[in-house]
């Protein structure tokens, strides 16, 4: 998937210009209510210094809100990289025990770090930092680890059908945001956090930290915050920090990314949710997608979103992970198989938030909220996952393969997540995961081409193989059929055929697929193959 670069956050009512995040400290609430806080110091020094705890995934250490200057703004501290062997051995410490001087003499001294050496350096690590890189994502999970058995009253986990798949079904009182069901990367940390048991018992270590050495001051509950880590072998992740060389003291501010995450868990896992109707022909159906604005709106951090007000999607600086054995999950509704209760086939109901909205509110919605939702997309997976969308071009490629046999020889080939465009759905299949279009670039008598395929096993009018002739000798084909995925969102599924008639003049044809009969249903059966090759091979070398 394409990376995620902004490094700019949403801006923040109330607070100046070109502030920078200098402490972050405990964490309190008001005896008699759930809404955690966190205590935030900005440099310049001003009035607000407590925040809704869902601000925490904005706000590691020295990062810049309310920027003024115009593209992105330069990333505070050293950036080093960190090799870790088992997290669950690190010495657990205060900010006060790092020997760099300006740091120890913060007044957030007393929070709990992490101390380790790699590559010869001594890092300290804040914990919250570490739990906010795998944790907290948006506000849901902030609020859902403060609670002890949280995962349990949100989430019921069965084993699934066939071996080797895991059912996780979202019960029908759970909050978990739109944004959070409908976007594959976001399914895929959550079922991490739910199916593997260290990650589990780390997510859940921290409402048990929180019930024993959290204190009652004054009518508010404070607590320094502490967790236990995972064991994260294996992980490399990237830091950005002070450094000092002379004794290799290196305290941490920000991870930007943590690689190689490694699951003990099921590699395919089925969401069940309640709020999600399949669409099928002949059957309505639809859901309240999260929107895009097109521009940021601003995060009221003194007010609570309201209900059925939709969710807006905030761009925000992401942290990049990736999983050694990335999971394949899909979303479908719920059938009343199993506990959960969920009503079937049910709409989702609600206001749609329109673009211009000014305000947002980042907390999660409750009946007394006066403003819309919104939802961080604070995850870059940057996970080598393009096996688990090719399943479905099987065919497709054993097809391709034919061609070699006739003097084809291919030459390189990519899937292609289609783009996530405001007010348009064909990006996603019925299950939610991303629709791919899957391409192959072959070389036939000196002459370059293309063959594109797009995944319709949604629907039943599938769209025909694509050949294209590549009208150039230096010609970007991945730019050019990442533009067409584009136009396919735009159009619903149909091709641009006035676009192809412009940029392949003369080169470009549409091709069925194999046929099959009630004697021959199996789409790779090599008869049908070998005709659908023959019906590609006669149409490039007339191109």
């Amino acid at each position: 998937m394409a990376s995620k670069t902004t490094t700019t956050t949403p801006p923040i009512k109330g607070i100046e210009d070109n502030s920078r995040v200098k402490e972050v400290g405990s964490i309190y609430r008001r005896l008699g209510t759930s809404d955690w806080r966190i205590n935030i110091k900005l440099d310049p020094g001003q009035r607000k210094q407590s925040f809704s705890l869902s601000q925490l995934g904005l706000m590691p250490r020295r990062r810049l809100l309310n920027a003024t200057e115009t593209g992105d703004p330069k990333l505070a501290g050293y950036e080093k990289r960190i090799q870790v062997d088992n997290a669950t051995i690190w010495l657990y410490c205060r900010i006060g025990d790092c020997p760099i001087k300006n740091v120890r003499e913060q007044e957030d001294w007393q929070q709990w770090c992490f101390s380790f050496e790699s590559g010869g350096t001594r890092f300290f690590l804040p914990q919250i930092e570490l739990a906010r890189v795998l944790f907290f994502h948006y506000s849901y999970m902030t609020r859902l680890a403060m609670i002890p058995n949280g995962l349990n009253e949100e989430f019921d986990i069965q084993p699934g059908d066939e071996p080797g798949k895991t059912e996780i079904h979202i019960l029908p009182t759970s909050t978990l945001p739109m944004m959070a069901r409908s976007n594959p990367e976001q399914r895929r940390v959550l079922a991490w956090i739910l199916l593997d048991h260290e990650v589990r018992h780390s997510f859940s270590s921290i409402a048990q930290y929180q019930l024993r050495e959290g204190e009652g001051l004054h009518g508010h509950r404070h607590w320094q915050f502490r967790f236990d880590p995972p064991p994260l072998a294996n992980v490399e992740m990237s830091v950005r920090g002070q450094y000092v060389q002379e004794s290799e003291i290196f305290f941490v501010y920000e991870i930007g990314s943590v690689e190689n995450l490694s699951s003990q868990s099921s590699k395919e896992v089925e969401f069940f949710d309640p709020r999600f109707a399949e669409q099928k022909a002949g059957k309505g159906g639809s859901v309240q997608e999260p929107v895009i604005p097109d521009d940021q709106p601003q995060i009221n951090d003194d007010e609570i979103p309201k209900v059925d007000s939709g969710e807006y999607v905030l761009q925000v600086p992401s942290v990049m992970l990736s999983f050694s054995e990335p999971a394949y999950t899909t979303r479908k509704a719920s059938d009343g198989r199993r506990r959960s209760g969920a009503r079937q086939g049910g709409l989702e109901e609600g206001v749609e938030p329109g673009n211009g909205q000014a305000e947002v509110s980042t907390d999660e919605p409750t009946i007394w909220g006066t403003i819309p939702a919104g939802v961080f997309d604070g995850i870059d997976d940057q996970s080598d996952d393009a096996h688990l969308y090719t399943h479905k071009f099987e065919s497709f490629i054993s097809m391709v393969e034919l061609l070699e046999i006739k003097g084809c020889r291919i030459l390189s080939g990519d899937a292609l997540p289609l783009p996530i465009l405001n007010g348009y759905s064909k990006h996603r299949l019925h299950d939610g995961n991303p629709r791919c279009l899957l391409y192959r670039v072959l070389s036939y008598r000196h002459q370059y081409y293309a063959l594109v395929e797009v995944d319709t096993s949604d629907i039943e009018t599938g769209l025909s193989t694509l050949l294209l002739k590549q009208p150039s000798q230096n010609y970007d084909w991945h730019l050019t059929l990442a533009g067409l995925g584009k136009s396919l969102v735009k159009n619903s599924l149909r091709l641009p055929k006035k676009k192809l008639e412009k940029e392949f003049p003369g080169g470009y044809q549409l091709i069925s697929h194999q046929q099959t009969t009630s004697a021959s249903t199996d789409l790779l059966d090599p008869t049908t193959l070998s005709r659908w090759a023959g019906r590609v091979y006669a149409f490039l070398v007339r191109l």
